[in-house]
């Protein structure tokens, strides 16, 4: 299932998040200065992730062209270029939205809202910076080991997740965050209003097939926040196998949430900001 590179990187990001937190536990930075540090990381690694992906591709028309006595569709270019980007990665998948969840804790004047943004980090960028680590989908845009350690993709993706994961650790001890057990309703609130939306948005960005006014098929499946296929590859035939694979994730997200929240009971089951 892994590849020995692959592992390597594992044991480098274990590695590295084993080494940070336990200098940021010993040190004890004011957490918004660790959120800005972590902001500057993060819009750098989109950046290095923008340049990697996107393509000068040729601009087509679609023509339909007779061959063999049948009709088939095919492109031709018109002599124009564009840079494209697939929608696969556009910054929609959990371990993304950090991004957008860090800028928000640096720069919102509402303690309540900051507040929000720390519950909502904390079980988020550790469940989704360790799942991408270990799932690590940018390998399939590997073709050579070489590439697993000369790819500037390769660096920006497992050290942009090992730092959230160091971010959301972080958040959950620190003081200044202020998190208490009962924020575990704010966590779980927060993903389920993230996950709904990607059942519409992985159809809406997936590329369709019809025939005859009928969807038959896709050509380019989206999958964010995995919520069309299970990241274990299991193939899925029927509608009430999905449905059973929604319910399953469902209770393991809920399961994890909660159990992020659980050694800081001692903190108190109540807040006030």
């Amino acid at each position: 299932m892994f590849s020995v590179s692959h592992l390597i990187w594992i044991a480098v990001c274990t590695a590295l998040i084993a080494v940070s937190l336990a200098v940021l536990l010993k040190r004890r930075p004011p957490l918004d200065r660790v959120m800005k540090v972590c902001l500057c990381i993060a819009v750098v690694s989109e950046f290095i992730k923008i340049g990697s992906v996107i393509e000068i591709v040729p601009m087509v028309d679609p023509v339909i062209e007779q061959a063999q006595g049948t009709y088939v569709l095919s492109y031709i270019p018109t002599g124009e270029y564009t840079p494209m980007m697939g929608v696969e990665h556009l910054p929609l998948e959990l371990c993304s939205l950090q991004i957008f969840f860090i800028a928000i804790g640096c720069f919102t004047k509402s303690k309540r809202l900051r507040h929000s943004i720390y519950a909502l980090i904390y079980p988020t960028g550790v469940i989704g910076g360790v799942l991408g680590i270990v799932m690590a989908t940018v390998t399939a845009y590997i073709s050579t080991p070489r590439e697993y350690f000369l790819s500037p993709r390769i660096w920006q993706y497992f050290l942009y997740h090992a730092m959230i994961v160091v971010l959301a650790l972080y958040i959950g001890r620190s003081q200044d965050a202020g998190l208490v057990f009962s924020d575990w309703k704010i966590a779980v609130n927060g993903l389920i209003f993230l996950d709904i939306p990607t059942i519409y948005l992985n159809s809406l960005l997936s590329s369709r097939v019809y025939q005859h006014d009928q969807l038959v098929g896709v050509t380019h499946r989206i999958n964010f926040f995995s919520s069309y296929v299970n990241p274990l590859g299991l193939i899925l035939t029927s509608k009430w196998q999905w449905l059973l694979y929604l319910l399953i994730r469902a209770v393991l997200a809920f399961g994890l949430m909660v159990l992020f929240f659980v050694p800081l009971r001692k903190r108190g089951g109540s807040r006030n900001v």
